[in-house]
């Protein structure tokens, strides 16, 4: 334990210090950034005109009045979300690489994953694929219990304790998750890179990574904090490592065949530049998730 404290103080003092090196890079870019934001922030102001444009002839009546009101104010605040999203810096200092990655991983999903999953997909009953899913979730435990520690999230390290015992005895090893079904426990979102973003460090360069799919310095370095608290790479010390190994890809596989599949497919089918739509859904989703 000593050990996994001291190697999870290194990868935090590694980030601190790789972030203070970059802080001056950072400010130099950030000069020609709010020009960008402005840009973008006028974006939902464009959606909202449209809006109000169509009011006067939709508005006959008092009742429709009230009801355009509404729509307006939900407009508004969809527009305050937005502003608030489009104003994610992705800094991005290795375009080539990144993209070359990118495709590599794109074609490995196209015409490796895909097909395997569809085929597993078909033979596997969606209820079995589920309670995988949540075998390998309660089995993590660990990564979201520690988390919540390093981000004096109490209630959370609580939650995460009470959900393995229930869902490790009545759900039979975590393979249904009656602590959440009977007893309202949610499972807690909680890893080493939102850990990392919690105290400061920036997210540095964005990255893709080969297999892994979009990151940042950050993230890589909260892979690895995360595999330290990941109880399949310890039992890769008592077992072969190619059965851990090969648990983690199955694992894997479960998910693109359930929902993570589909997911990937429509954000980058519909988009204009699919290396740039995955890219900012990345950097978004983990700006929220550090602000929870």
């Amino acid at each position: 334990m000593r050990k996994l404290v001291l190697l999870i103080c290194f990868f935090v003092l590694t980030m601190y210090t790789f972030n203070t090196s970059l802080l001056a890079e950072d400010v130099t870019a950030s000069k020609g950034q709010p020009s960008v934001i402005a840009g973008e922030e006028k974006k939902p102001v464009v959606g909202t005109s449209s809006v109000a444009e169509e009011q006067p002839s939709i508005a006959h009546s008092k009742d429709e009045s009230l009801e355009d009101t509404s729509v307006i104010d939900e407009d508004l605040d969809y527009a305050d979300d937005i502003d608030d999203i489009e104003a994610t810096y992705v800094k991005d200092s290795l375009p080539r690489y990144n993209r070359a990655v990118f495709t590599f991983n794109d074609k490995l999903y196209y015409y490796g994953i895909r097909p395997i999953s569809n085929g597993y997909k078909a033979v596997v009953p969606e209820v079995a694929r589920l309670g995988v899913r949540n075998f390998f979730t309660n089995l993590k435990m660990p990564i979201r219990f520690f988390n919540c520690l390093f981000q004096g999230k109490l209630k959370g390290a609580g939650t995460e304790l009470s959900r393995l015992v229930i869902n490790s005895t009545i759900g039979v090893a975590g393979f249904s998750d009656p602590a959440k079904k009977y007893f309202n426990l949610e499972l807690q979102g909680r890893d080493f890179g939102q850990t990392l973003g919690k105290y400061g460090i920036g997210s540095g360069t964005h990255l893709q990574l080969p297999f892994l799919g979009p990151s940042s310095v950050r993230g890589a370095f909260g892979y690895l904090g995360d595999a330290v608290l990941n109880p399949l790479t310890i039992l890769s010390f008592f077992v072969s490592p190619y059965i851990t190994t090969g648990a983690g890809i199955y694992n894997e596989l479960n998910e693109f065949s359930i929902d993570k599949g589909n997911t990937y497919e429509g954000l980058v089918e519909d988009a204009i530049d699919p290396y740039i739509a995955v890219q900012d859904a990345y950097a978004q989703n983990r700006a929220k998730k550090i602000k929870e």
